[in-house]
């Protein structure tokens, strides 16, 4: 019994350190800019981005990673409590990052500091990240309905690359 006794104790304990832990959540909302909150679902298909990829690092150097489906429109996720620098990558069917290129061509995904409170979310209200979508001639979607999808199709082929546009 004093084996039995010892395991019941420890386990208490565990549960109770467990239960001090200080640990709270984030909320990250997105949309694209031709799209409101609302209609995310739309936007991530008509962007060809398929989910979405959060990571980052607290203050006291913790990481994150959190993979949702773009369609949803937000993700929330239990992290240590303090003050964190989240990067919002948006990802295709096929699992790569296709985040839009800064003027030096280096990823350049979306960017959230987010205060972490116990128990609680901060901030309250947040205020959605702006995904940029990608070119036209770069987003793997047929954006003119001519079945042909970027640098396949000869309305690309100008001298930027991003002539493809839906029909009026």
């Amino acid at each position: 019994m004093g084996g039995r006794s010892f395991a019941i104790v420890c386990a208490i304990g565990a549960l109770a350190v467990a239960g001090c832990a200080d640990h709270g959540s984030y909320t990250v909302i997105w949309a694209f800019p031709d799209f409101d909150a609302a209609h995310v679902a739309a936007g991530c298909g008509m962007h060809g981005v398929d989910s979405i990829h959060v990571t980052g690092r607290s203050d006291s150097g913790d990481g994150e990673t959190a993979t949702a489906l773009c369609t949803s429109g937000q993700l929330s996720h239990s992290v240590s409590v303090g003050n964190w620098t989240l990067f919002v990558h948006q990802v295709d069917v096929r699992g790569r990052e296709v985040d839009p290129a800064d003027a030096n061509g280096a990823p350049a995904p979306a960017m959230a500091t987010v205060a972490v409170g116990k128990d609680a979310d901060f901030p309250a209200d947040p205020s959605p990240v702006v995904l940029m979508p990608r070119p036209a001639c770069n987003d793997g979607i047929d954006n003119d309905g001519d079945g042909r999808v970027d640098l396949d199709d000869p309305d690309c082929a100008d001298a930027n690359g991003t002539s493809e546009s839906p029909p009026p």
